[in-house]
This record gives structure tokens, sequence and C-alpha cells, in this order.
């Protein structure tokens, strides 16, 4: 079999701010999000300006439409040592 090359995807990473708060409640308002976590509360509004040194809170990219989000934390410093 003969494949085309496909065009390569570059996906990014940027930090998640306020302006992504309605995208967030978005994603968190689709069902199957609800399935796997219906107790699920993240405070967005307030964990979106926080900048602890043990996390990051990312936005996936791709062509610079958003396409998930990603936490990165330690958690041997994190408040509850998750």
């Amino acid at each position: 079999m003969n494949y085309a090359p496909q065009p390569q995807m570059r996906i990014n990473l940027r930090l998640a701010t306020l302006a992504d708060l309605d995208l967030l409640r978005h994603w968190d308002d689709q069902p199957h999000v609800i399935d796997s976590d219906p107790n699920d509360d993240w405070g967005w509004e307030v964990e979106l300006d926080r900048t602890p040194e043990w996390r990051e809170q990312l936005i996936a990219e791709i062509d610079r439409r958003p396409i998930g989000f990603i936490q990165i934390i330690d958690p041997a410093c994190e408040d509850s040592h998750y």
C-alpha cells in the first residue's frame, strides 16, 4: 500500500488563564465529562488565578484551536499532598 504523507500537526501547550473560563466550563458541562466525575467542581474562577509553584494548568492547542486541558502537579508539594 502507498500512503500519502500526512501533514504534521503541532500541539502547543499554553498556560490556562481566566480568559479560558467559558471554554473550561463548557468542557466541564459535556456529558462524558460529567459521567466520569459527576461531583467535579474545580472552582475555575479561583484556581485559574492561582499560580502555586507545584502546579501548571495548561490548554492544549492544535493550530491555535483548543483541544484539551492538562494539569501537572507535584503531589508532595500540593496542598492536600494528593
